[in-house]
């Protein structure tokens, strides 16, 4: 039997992102097994499990009114609320599509649906690191973004700024939208 180069690709970077990832473990049969164990001893592939990030919470730091003498101090969050919800592991996924084109036949056309694909765990930590296990895996750091996109990836592997936002149109904003600004998107639930 011939395997195609892609899955054999993908099978060799999925036994490989357990070593890359910082926030996990794998497990064979429900057991623990180490990070680069490649087969588990019944012939299967060890499944990698992310650990839940859980956010810290914020350091405060005493902040002297403009004036300095008053003797009254404010207490003021090191981290935005905004940018704590988006700590921890999130699910990600290129989205389905739907969309028409013409069939040839008049007043019909082709209905064409795309059911998307999941593309690996996503952690944001709260000390300023990520593992995106996608693509044969991805660590980096993040960095503060803007209003739209409050987090930014740093990825050095593509050379590109992934925008990470709460999405307010799905679920309420549980769900996140990964953007590189110009044509690659992704979303991720918990």
């Amino acid at each position: 039997m011939r395997i195609h180069p892609l899955v054999q690709t993908f099978v060799c970077l999925s036994a490989l992102l357990p070593a890359l990832a910082t926030a996990g473990h794998q497990v064979c049969n429900g057991q623990t097994v180490p990070g680069n164990l490649r087969r588990c001893p019944d012939g299967s592939m060890p499944m990698y499990i992310a650990d839940m990030v859980r956010p810290v919470q914020p350091v405060q730091r005493n902040v002297t009114p403009p004036g300095g003498t008053s003797g009254r101090e404010t207490r003021v969050p090191a981290t935005p609320a905004s940018v704590d919800a988006l700590f921890g592991v999130w699910r990600t996924r290129i989205p389905g599509a739907v969309w028409t084109s013409p069939s040839g036949y008049a007043g019909y056309g082709w209905l064409h649906v795309s059911a998307g694909v999941s593309v690996g765990d996503l952690i944001i930590k709260p000390d300023g690191t990520y593992v995106w296990n996608s693509y044969g895996g991805k660590t980096g750091r993040w960095t503060r973004g803007n209003a739209e996109y409050p987090l930014v990836l740093i990825d050095t592997a593509e050379n590109r700024r992934w925008g990470v936002a709460l999405d307010p149109r799905h679920t309420g904003g549980r769900d996140i939208m990964v953007w590189d600004g110009k044509f690659y998107s992704y979303d991720g639930r918990r």
